[in-house]
């Protein structure tokens, strides 16, 4: 997803699960946002997400931290970062002689 439509879809989901949590009475945005924070970090591992040159290559434990933490922010760009490696435009890091990138 390009960037400004992730910042867009981000922002839709959220009223979304706003409307429903005042609908319900429960709290889902705290749902929405684990679930989709745990989403992210189990796509990043099969994506390898740290193979590539961004600011949110992380493993999975700390991309779910950074995403359930700062989710208005971290989970649109993972889903930017995503789109760019889906679509083969994602920069890899460079190796090193000794193989750690």
């Amino acid at each position: 997803m390009k960037t400004p439509l992730a910042i867009l879809f981000t922002i839709g989901l959220f009223g979304v699960f706003y409307f429903a949590s005042v609908l319900v009475q429960f709290d889902l945005i705290t749902i929405m946002v684990l679930g989709t924070s745990l989403w992210a970090a189990i796509d990043s591992s099969k994506l390898q997400l740290k193979r590539y040159q961004s600011g949110i290559s992380y493993g999975p434990v700390v991309l779910f931290i950074a995403c359930a933490l700062l989710w208005i922010v971290g989970f649109p760009w993972y889903l930017s970062m995503r789109h760019k490696i889906k679509s083969g435009t994602a920069v890899l890091k460079e190796e090193t002689p000794n193989g750690v990138g």
